[in-house]
């Protein structure tokens, strides 16, 4: 058996202040190192491998946890794509964009990000099981540490649980500096711990991505 933690970096920025994060990037405020900090002191047990986004929150959040593991970086970690759209704050996303805006939120399976030049949850599904199938790979007995995003992690865990883009929105965005524990054995994905915030005192909800 493979033990894998996928966690969603900690609060950053634009995450505050609600702003459309996407591909683009913004560091961690005080309350999301101090985030990354209370987990480690929770961790009982070191990892043999972190994989990390590229992306800066990530990193920074991988850097907090990883310890003396090596990071390695990959590309299809990376948060969905918004275009052009990036940058904006929720409401003014919502004034000019008001479909898509919706139905990013509420019909994934009805999402077009064409007029903002977006990623599509098609292809943010296609990355997900490209990147689930690479965890094949490790040594039975592994434990792994998976450092991405809000949007990408919740695609990763609708593919392991079978939901298709009409049931995306099923479940919560996982929570920042979460941990969802997935256990893999005999090729086959099992979540047993979803959005785990028990490290943290005090938790305020930020879906916004």
């Amino acid at each position: 058996m493979i033990e894998l933690f996928f966690l969603r970096h900690g609060q950053t920025e634009w995450n505050q202040i609600r702003k459309l994060q996407g591909i683009q990037d913004s560091p961690l405020t005080i309350e999301g190192v101090n985030q990354a900090y209370a987990l480690r002191k929770s961790l009982e047990k070191a990892f043999d491998y972190c994989i990390s986004s590229p992306l800066g929150r990530a990193i920074q959040t991988a850097e907090i946890l990883a310890g003396s593991t090596t990071i390695a970086t990959d590309q299809l970690l990376v948060e969905m794509g918004f275009g052009s759209a990036e940058g904006l704050e929720k409401e003014r996303f919502k004034e000019c964009f008001p479909e898509p805006f919706f139905n990013l939120w509420h019909h994934a399976d009805r999402y077009d990000p064409s007029a903002f030049g977006g990623e599509t949850f098609e292809s943010v599904e296609r990355r997900a099981r490209t990147f689930l199938e690479s965890l094949k790979q490790f040594p039975h007995g592994s434990r792994v540490l998976i450092v991405s995003h809000g949007m990408l992690l919740k695609m990763i865990c609708g593919v392991i649980w079978n939901h298709d883009l009409h049931q995306f929105w099923n479940d919560p965005v996982p929570q920042n500096t979460s941990i969802t524990a997935v256990k893999l054995d005999n090729n086959r994905f099992e979540i047993s711990d979803f959005s785990n915030v028990e490290h943290l005192e005090t938790t305020k909800v930020i879906s916004y991505v």
